[in-house]
């Protein structure tokens, strides 16, 4: 037996039906938390999710029975959404950016917000900007674990960063005038 067939074990349905109900609430509880509360985005995701644990199932990799390995699976479909939605709203619009001095302060006005009320204004952000959010504040992934993530530099995404933290403290003031 060689190390490559040594990994490579058969699930048996029971095995797989019990790692399933383990692990679908926690993988539908954080893409419906990174999806902001879109149920039928957060279901189709992870549909998506535990599609990709059957094929890796089906071809033996017996590294896929572990949550580390799913909720990395549930991150990637999680940014190749965003990715496709930022692609197709490129397409349709063009948006400039005003960047302030203070970027890292402009969210310090979002303390005392109702969460529900962040969510909303979230939702009316770009794509990309709730990917960086979503992965900076409720990940706690840092700036260099962003940018390795959605395939940018660190300093363009430090930016895009410093953009959606604007835009969601200008979306909170425009909301309150």
């Amino acid at each position: 037996m060689n190390a490559a067939s040594a990994h490579r074990r058969a699930i048996s349905p029971d095995e797989f039906a019990a790692f399933y109900d383990h692990s679908f609430p926690e993988v539908y509880r954080y893409l419906s938390a990174a999806v902001f509360g879109d149920r039928a985005l957060a279901e189709d995701l992870t549909q998506e999710t535990f599609a990709s644990l059957v094929t890796a199932v089906r071809e033996g990799r017996a590294e896929t029975q572990s949550m580390p390995w799913l909720m990395g699976v549930a991150r990637h479909k999680l940014i190749d959404h965003y990715r496709s939605n930022a692609r197709e709203r490129r397409r349709v619009e063009l948006a400039s950016w005003e960047v302030g001095e203070h970027e890292n302060d402009q969210l310090c006005e979002l303390d005392n917000v109702d969460p529900a009320v962040v969510v909303e204004l979230l939702r009316n952000l770009s794509p990309s900007h709730r990917l960086v959010l979503v992965l900076k504040y409720l990940d706690e992934m840092s700036v260099e674990q962003i940018a390795a993530e959605i395939g940018r530099s660190e300093h363009a995404t430090e930016s895009l960063l410093a953009r959606a933290r604007h835009s969601l403290a200008r979306s909170y003031r425009e909301s309150q005038s």
